[in-house]
């Protein structure tokens, strides 16, 4: 049963909610649980099969599979490191292949390795994959936005040849090329950009070279395993924002250096900040969606929904070959019921009471008609009200000058 979104206006909130609709097609297969982050990082290695993907669950694994670090340039083996470093619980591998000299390596040569057809082709078919990123991207110049822009489309292309696939993108170092990077990437009219989300500046962690170098990382991998740790612990519907970072010294840019590159009013990146005494952390949890008004503004509500989809879809399929009558409807609403009921018991959706948070619809003349019966079509719609984080808390104060700051002294 195939699955596609569209918006209804949630009159509790006043504000565009996503709607999740369910049709067309019979839903094959068994029930299992839906992982919400499992990654796929993309890029080159020492050894390994190219464009096959590797399942790897620690660290060791990968050093098994894929080698060790290349001695200048390619940054994976580090960021997959960074990944684990920071909670990673494990995820895929696709080698670009061995690396070369980082001098051959040309601008055009990393971006037809990364829109090979092979990298969209091993996301399709490995149905447990909801995450990309390709930390090598790094390796494109700092300065050369078409370059940039053409990497970000080709990542955002990967992440479109299945439902619920979601890119963390890395960007130029400077934050003026960063900003140019996102220009020229929306300049190209990307379709659904909110499919993807960007982060700024790199991170200056604790490895070293073997010339005891300190080791640059772009964040990607250590925002791919926040994600992960926060979905596991609090759930998808939680922002993977305003968390510490491991293995981490600085960012290799100021927040103040960042030149507006998180934009209330418009497409951002999003930021990693330094905080005295809180360490570094994520601040931002944006989509590259241009409308500020689009309901998948946010990374966690463009998640959720994916995972609602992808989750009802699994419960679906216990009908599968069952007669299409009422009392399957029934059987299917429920089912779909208790699963929405206890994601708002746990406070993943809005709404003070059940009815505020959700609904499900299926049945004759409600969301079928005859002819849908007859082509063997069963089809559930489902209304869900998720809650925006609050990103910008306004706080008034008022000061009367009259009153002296301090208390009057009493005298003798």
């Amino acid at each position: 049963m195939g699955a596609r979104t569209r918006t209804r206006e949630a009159s509790m909130m006043g504000i565009s909610q996503p709607d999740v609709v369910y049709s067309d097609d019979a839903i094959p297969g068994e029930y299992d649980p839906v992982a919400t982050a499992v990654p796929v990082f993309v890029g080159y290695t020492e050894k390994g099969t190219a464009y096959t993907l590797v399942a790897i669950n620690s660290f060791d694994d990968y050093e098994s599979v894929f080698g060790g670090a290349a001695p200048d340039g390619y940054i994976l083996y580090y960021a997959v490191r960074h990944y684990f470093d920071n909670g990673g619980r494990g995820g895929f591998v696709l080698s670009l292949g061995a690396y070369a000299d980082p001098v051959d390596l040309t601008p055009d040569d990393l971006i037809a390795a990364i829109s090979d057809g092979r990298i969209s082709t091993a996301i399709a078919q490995e149905a447990s994959i909801t995450l990309v990123a390709i930390p090598d991207m790094v390796l494109l110049p700092d300065g050369e936005s078409a370059y940039w822009a053409q990497a970000w489309l080709s990542l955002l292309a990967a992440c479109q040849v299945r439902a619920g696939v979601f890119g963390v993108f890395d960007t130029p170092d400077d934050p003026a090329n960063a900003a140019a990077c996102l220009s020229a990437f929306l300049a190209q009219h990307p379709t659904q950009p909110e499919w993807g989300a960007a982060y700024w500046p790199r991170l200056v962690t604790g490895y070293e070279s073997d010339t005891e170098t300190q080791i640059v990382v772009p964040p990607s991998a250590a925002v791919i395993a926040v994600m992960a740790t926060t979905d596991e612990q609090y759930g998808i519907w939680r922002a993977p924002a305003n968390v510490a970072l491991s293995q981490v010294i600085k960012p290799t840019c100021s927040w103040l250096q960042s030149s507006g590159l998180f934009q209330t009013t418009g497409p951002s990146i999003n930021l990693i900040r330094s905080f005295a005494g809180k360490g570094v952390r994520i601040w931002g949890c944006r989509t590259l969606a241009v409308d500020t008004a689009s309901p998948w503004l946010y990374v966690q509500i463009r998640r959720l929904l994916a995972h609602i989809e992808s989750q009802i879809g699994q419960l679906g399929r216990h009908f599968v070959f069952e007669d299409n009558n009422a009392l399957t409807w029934v059987k299917f609403h429920g089912m779909a019921h208790i699963w929405l009921r206890n994601m708002w018991l746990e406070g993943g959706l809005y709404g003070a009471e059940e009815a505020e948070a959700f609904f499900v619809q299926i049945g004759l003349g409600e969301t079928m008609t005859q002819a849908d019966i007859d082509q063997g079509k069963m089809i559930i719609k489902l209304g869900v009200a998720v809650a925006y984080p609050a990103e910008f808390i306004e706080i008034s104060l008022t000061f009367d000058t009259r009153m002296s700051v301090n208390a009057p002294q009493a005298r003798a």
